[in-house]
């Protein structure tokens, strides 16, 4: 135990002296291990590097279109050259048919309930007029009774005691005259007693037949009169007001019967449209060509390694991609660019293109389209690399490509007859700007300088250095940092400290 111990407090104490040594002495460039670099002057070209696969420019996508997840019964073979109308994919549709079967006496049902509301409705408008038609008949006939009283019964009535006033009041006249000529002829002694007795008596006969006749005139245009038209004139507004509410009853009830066909017809629309949609379903079941030409399976092409691939008995969601069709009518590149690089881009830049199933052929062709926005699948995978999706045109005359072939590309940006550059690693930031450490004697120094763009191995430097000049390549960035963290923090503990 106590020779174990001893034995690792001296590998701590060489591993010490080593770091001392190069720190206070190989530190400064004396050591030939650390790794240097002479800014060299000549060609150069500014640009970006990439892998990318070869797509079709215009391709028939084929979704899944049923609802929900499915699962697949057959699937055409990735590769193979189809038709039109050759059959690629075919799901289970047996709930469907299912669904269907329930869904057409649904729809049965439905039409049945609309036609009944719709007789109901006619006999409803029919008992309406009939019921209504009741009412005018009696508004006609009260307004009749009325009319009918006012210039016919009363005018009669009132003619027919204003003749018994005239005959009564003639009677009396007759007898009063009789009367007087009895008295004369009782005073002659023609006449006994008692037949002037009688005349008076037939006298006071017509004086009292007279008063009856009158009272009747009067009780007929003082109160019959107005009794009769008002009791003609109630019954009228009575057949008026039946009237109106009939017409109002009819329109609530011939309401209803409209309310309630407005309901079945949409439950029938509605069923209907479900059974159509099913009957859509059920033919999307089946997936056909829509054009000639090259079967390809969606996570072929888009290699998506977490995605199984296409077969029996793997399931889809509807409108996933699950075929693709590529035309002919040329092909595209598309590359993924991370964000760093996007300044290097610009549409119609030229590009070297090689695909792997030609390595010796170099095919020309040009950025067409830069992606707007990062590529989400590469942000789900991981959210601090932001990649863009763009596209490039190639002349590939001389060669059959098909999509889903891998190439590499270099887009050019620059071209340099003749400049000054060193590699990347060679530059650190320091504040926001560009510092390399050039070699001074035994000493590293660094020095500021300006630089342009890079092709992910060399930069190029404007301002600076000159040819020749030996810099570290590796410059002690860390050490400068933990550095300032250390001071920056010592000055914090003082800051706080003081307050």
């Amino acid at each position: 135990m106590l020779k174990k111990k001893w034995f690792w407090m001296v590998v701590a104490a060489l591993v010490a002296v080593a770091v001392a040594a190069w720190f206070f002495g190989g530190g400064d460039g004396t050591d030939e291990t650390t790794p240097v670099f002479t800014v060299a002057e000549g060609p150069l070209t500014i640009g970006i590097t990439a892998s990318g696969s070869v797509q079709s420019r215009d391709k028939v996508v084929l979704r899944s279109e049923l609802e929900g997840r499915n699962t697949i019964l057959w699937v055409v073979e990735d590769g193979v050259s189809v038709k039109t109308g050759d059959l690629l994919v075919e799901f289970d549709a047996a709930a469907l048919v299912e669904k269907r079967n329930d869904q057409e006496i649904t729809a049965n049902t439905a039409h049945g309930n609309l036609i009944i509301a719709e007789e109901r409705l006619e006999v409803t408008k029919g008992e309406c007029e009939g019921n209504l038609l009741e009412r005018e008949v009696t508004l006609d006939l009260a307004k009749m009774a009325l009319e009918k009283y006012e210039k016919g019964d009363f005018p009669e009535e009132k003619r027919q005691r204003e003749a018994d006033i005239a005959l009564a009041d003639e009677e009396l006249q007759r007898a009063a005259e009789k009367l007087d000529w009895s008295r004369k002829l009782a005073k002659e002694g023609f006449l006994t007693r008692t037949e002037l007795q009688a005349d008076e008596l037939a006298l006071r006969r017509k004086q009292i037949d007279l008063e009856m006749a009158k009272t009747k005139m009067n009780v007929l245009t003082n109160y019959t009169v107005h009794q009769q038209r008002a009791t003609l004139q109630s019954d009228v507004r009575k057949a008026t007001r039946a009237v109106t509410r009939t017409q109002w009853q009819n329109k609530s009830q011939i309401r209803q019967g409209e309310t309630e066909i407005v309901q079945r017809s949409r439950e029938y629309y509605r069923a209907t449209n479900r059974l159509a949609e099913l009957n859509f379903q059920i033919s999307k079941s089946k997936i056909y060509a829509p054009t000639n030409g090259i079967v390809l399976y969606s996570s072929t092409a888009k290699r998506r390694w977490w995605e199984n691939p296409l077969a029996a008995g793997e399931s889809a969601v509807q409108r996933q991609e699950l075929i693709y069709i590529p035309l002919d009518e040329g092909m595209i590149i598309e590359i993924m660019v991370p964000e760093a690089s996007l300044n290097k881009l610009e549409a119609g830049m030229a590009a070297s293109v090689k695909v792997d199933a030609f390595p010796d052929q170099v095919f020309n062709g040009k950025l067409s389209k830069i992606g707007i926005l990062p590529d989400a699948q590469s942000t789900r995978l991981n959210p601090d690399l932001k990649m863009f999706k763009c596209e490039l045109e190639c002349d590939f005359r001389d060669a059959v490509v098909r999509p889903g072939m891998s190439c590499d590309i270099e887009l050019v940006k620059e071209t340099y007859a003749k400049a000054v550059y060193c590699p990347i690693q060679c530059v650190v930031r320091m504040d926001g700007d560009a510092y390399v450490y050039v070699q001074d004697g035994s000493a590293w120094v660094p020095r500021k300088v300006e630089v342009g763009l890079d092709n992910n191995r060399m930069i190029h430097i404007l301002k600076g250095v000159e040819p020749g000049e030996v810099i570290m390549t590796a410059p002690p960035v860390q050490e400068e940092k933990e550095e300032e963290e250390k001071d920056g923090k010592k000055s914090d503990d003082r800051g706080s400290g003081s307050t």
